[in-house]
């Protein structure tokens, strides 16, 4: 359910402001002749390609090895945050 027009935020700033006090929960405003609805959005969790990028190249691990880690990586699951080095 909307909140009544005389809640709603009138300017971005106290908009963005209101959304910071409680990011989970979405803000309605009206602002010039809008009505917008601004959210907080999560962080995205890093891919296992970018987590093993920023790693650097290779320091003369095996085919076997490299597999090995690739393997470990999937069993881990797709959700998994990357484990800490």
């Amino acid at each position: 359910m909307a909140p009544p027009q005389t809640q709603m935020p009138k300017a971005l700033e106290e908009a963005l402001a209101k959304l910071g006090h409680d990011p989970s929960h979405p803000v309605r405003a009206h602002l010039d002749e809008l009505d917008v609805e601004l959210r907080a959005v999560e962080k995205p969790k890093m891919r296992l390609g970018d987590f093993m990028a920023e790693g650097g190249g290779w320091k003369g691990e095996s085919a076997e090895e490299i597999s090995r880690i690739i393997r470990e990586a999937r069993a881990a699951g797709p959700s998994s945050e990357p484990p800490k080095l």
